[in-house]
């Protein structure tokens, strides 16, 4: 059996939980169905992708009071504290968007082995929902850094360059989340559709 589970400063608990929703498969397990060893080695890719996520999971509940503390410093006009701990923020949701592109491609390359056609199709629709997802992050990453380097400007024309781009990004950021929803859902259904192959975990 395979074994599968594993618009400020305030958005980086939120793009990092997001990204564990849909990198997780769901404590979906698949039936050994043929393949010879090609079930093995996705077995192999599936929990070393549980593993970037439970990384992924570590570095949200490391960053998890980022923005009430970014919150506080604006609100106390510490704009190099904000500025400093939005950097954090950045660098935190490299760190998420590193394991999660890892383990989307681990997804991948399992999805595109000699395995049953109802686990390879569920398996590249959970990738995909990951790659939707780490674009949506970009997207608000670079929302962020706007954020951040207007933070503290006096100059009307960057305060309201920043926000237009903010507002942007958050735009496409809702559109990515909700290509990567359905697609989870596409995965979700084919679970309960093939429940002699794709089965709840323990």
């Amino acid at each position: 059996m395979l074994d599968s589970r594993g618009r400020s400063g305030a958005t980086l608990t939120a793009f990092l939980l997001l990204l564990v929703a849909l990198t997780a498969l769901s404590c979906q397990a698949l039936k050994r169905l043929g393949g010879g060893g090609a079930i093995d080695e996705a077995n192999q890719l599936n929990q070393s992708a549980g593993e970037d996520i439970r990384e992924i999971e570590k570095i949200v509940q490391e960053n998890k009071n980022k923005e009430s503390e970014v919150s506080r410093a604006l609100n106390t006009g510490n704009t190099d504290a904000a500025k400093r701990m939005m950097d954090d923020s950045v660098k935190a949701i490299d760190r998420g968007l590193e394991k999660g592109e890892s383990a989307a491609a681990k997804l991948d390359k399992a999805a595109g082995l000699d395995v049953d056609s109802a686990i390879k199709e569920y398996l590249s629709l959970r990738a995909q929902s990951v790659k939707r997802a780490i674009a949506a992050f970009k997207e608000l990453r670079g929302g962020i850094i706007t954020f951040r380097d207007a933070t503290g400007s006096t100059d009307k024309a960057v305060t309201d360059k920043a926000r237009n781009e903010i507002q942007q990004a958050s735009q496409k950021f809702d559109r990515l989340i909700s290509e990567a929803e359905k697609l989870e859902l596409q995965a979700d259904d084919i679970a309960r559709r093939n429940p002699d192959k794709i089965k709840p975990g323990n």
